[in-house]
């Protein structure tokens, strides 16, 4: 096939991965109404399951009769009870009737998905034979009587900007989740902060009025979280240089207050207050750019959706 053949089929494959799209993500949507109502399912059988207890216990022998019987409310909790169980039914009726139409809508769409098949690789594949075609096809003339590139640079242009995008979007899923990840682990050495530094100040008006004494700084339980939250950065920083992606604001861990170089490592509180203001300056910003981080990701991806 030439190039415009080509493209042709490029169009028709990016129209059938547009719908296998649509149908993942109407099938993503449901999946979560599913979910919720064999959730109340389960809780209204059980009410059911418990109001006809009751009722059993009534209509048989037992301490719960004869007790409901010196009374004479024998026939009032009967009632009662039967009541509940038959309003306990209907409510337990209605979600298995909405359930089935919601799993009667999901099979549907599985089956609609599963008739497309794959439709990304054959997408991609031809996007890849259309560039090569494209090159392959004729030589420029010698002289240009417009400013418009000739078809075939068109259409490479074209496609391999839709290869870029796929591929960024890619990019994007795959460090999404670990930049989501990184924000409850900095949140965490932030929200240690304060109470390390309240610790710290309590034991000193305590123990050490005059400030005398030389304390450790308190700060060696947080520093093996920030190890770990470098770990973290170092990742993303290999995922985002071996992606397509454009730079992107990655957290600098650089700055948290380092252990003191004696041998003890025990510093006067004055310091131990100058490195906890440090170090919760330095939570408040790395947690910004963490947070800022996954924003332009998600920016990024909501660009992306198309591709």
């Amino acid at each position: 096939m030439d190039a415009e053949q080509l493209r042709e089929r490029v169009l028709e494959l990016e129209d059938l991965r547009a719908r296998s799209r649509r149908l993942r993500l109407s099938r993503e949507r449901l999946q979560p109404r599913l979910d919720r109502d064999r959730a109340l399912l389960a809780a209204r059988t059980r009410l059911r399951d418990a109001h006809q207890g009751d009722v059993d216990r009534l209509d048989r022998q037992g301490p719960h009769r004869w007790i409901a019987s010196l009374d004479g409310s024998l026939e009032e909790q009967r009632e009662r009870e039967r009541a509940e169980v038959e309003e306990a039914s209907q409510r337990v009726e209605e979600v298995r009737a909405r359930l089935a139409t919601l799993a009667l809508e999901a099979d549907q769409l599985d089956g609609d998905i599963a008739a497309l098949g794959d439709t990304e690789t054959p997408y991609q594949e031809a996007l890849a034979d259309l560039v090569l075609a494209a090159r392959a096809g004729a030589p420029r003339p010698p002289v240009r009587t417009t400013t418009e590139p000739p078809p075939e640079e068109q259409i490479v242009t074209w496609a391999e900007r839709r290869q870029r995008a796929i591929t960024q979007r890619a990019d994007v899923e795959v460090l999404l989740p670990q930049a989501r990840a990184l924000v409850p682990l900095v949140r965490r050495i932030t929200a240690r902060i304060p109470v390390v530094a309240a610790g710290m100040e309590a034991s000193a008006m305590a123990t050490d009025v005059h400030g005398a004494a030389f304390w450790s700084d308190g700060l060696n339980e947080l520093r093996r979280r920030v190890a770990a939250a470098d770990e973290t950065v170092l990742r993303l920083r290999e995922e985002v240089d071996s992606s397509q992606l454009p730079d992107l604001p990655l957290p600098d861990l650089a700055g948290f207050p380092a252990p003191s170089p004696g041998r003890l490592r025990m510093v006067d509180y004055a310091e131990v207050e100058t490195r906890m203001e440090e170090a919760q300056r330095w939570g408040e910003r790395v947690l910004a750019e963490a947070e800022a981080l996954v924003a332009e990701l998600l920016r990024l991806r909501e660009e992306l959706a198309d591709a």
